[in-house]
């Protein structure tokens, strides 16, 4: 009777106001780099990649035989010579053997990490959509419960797991772009593309969570 009342039984759970929840705002994150992602009025995702433009405050460079002057927007001047010392410093190079280091070298650490704030984002807007279907999900039940109708937990189910499965598939879709251009950032420094399953499991751990969590509350109101 339980597996035919939470699986097989059908119910009338049209909501506007769950709809909303789930469809209203759609997710957005901001990508390192100044790249958006989002969910477009289509539920589709769009990936907007970061404009970079040199200003009015650009460099002007003026070459000056084997030294070149360099004037900035403010209309100042810096030497070619003590602009190489200078990258030299910051890049960590050696006079005597020539050798470079970087100061800025990538590592797979170093890439997923320009990543996490993307995805924490993510995850804080998903968050919120949850617990605004838990809010939706205990008014219903307590009015309900103050108009004398009987409570069924199999409707409470069925409704409310079917929105959060519309929410986790729109979350599914920006964290997969999310992690597709983790693995093009991966690739682009020489790293294997694998590297990023570890933030894959970790969302898919996270997803489990927040679904068994709205089970529990909402079957539990």
């Amino acid at each position: 009777y339980l597996l035919y009342m939470f699986k097989f039984k059908e119910y009338d759970v049209a909501d506007e106001e769950v709809k909303q929840i789930v469809e209203k705002e759609p997710y957005k994150v901001d990508l390192p780099g100044g790249g958006t992602i989002f969910m477009d009025e289509n539920g589709e995702v769009v990936e907007e990649e970061g404009i970079s433009t040199n200003g009015e405050s650009g460099s002007e460079a003026v070459a000056d035989g084997n030294n070149s002057e360099t004037k900035n927007g403010n209309g100042e001047s810096s030497n070619s010579n003590d602009v190489t010392n200078d990258t030299n410093k910051s890049s960590g190079t050696d006079a005597s053997t020539g050798s470079t280091t970087t100061s800025n070298e990538m590592t797979v650490t170093t890439i997923k990490e320009k990543y996490r704030p993307a995805l924490e984002g993510l995850e804080e807007q998903a968050d919120v959509k949850v617990n605004a279907l838990i809010v939706r999900a205990k008014k219903e039940y307590v009015e309900k419960q103050a108009n004398g109708e009987k409570i069924d937990l199999g409707y409470f189910y069925n409704k409310y797991m079917a929105a959060a499965k519309d929410l986790e598939s729109n979350t599914d879709k920006v964290f997969d772009a999310v992690l597709g251009a983790v693995e093009k950032d991966l690739a682009a420094n020489g790293f294997d593309k694998a590297e990023a399953k570890a933030m894959e499991e970790e969302y898919e751990a996270k997803k489990k969570a927040r679904r068994d969590s709205i089970m529990r509350r909402v079957v539990g109101s």
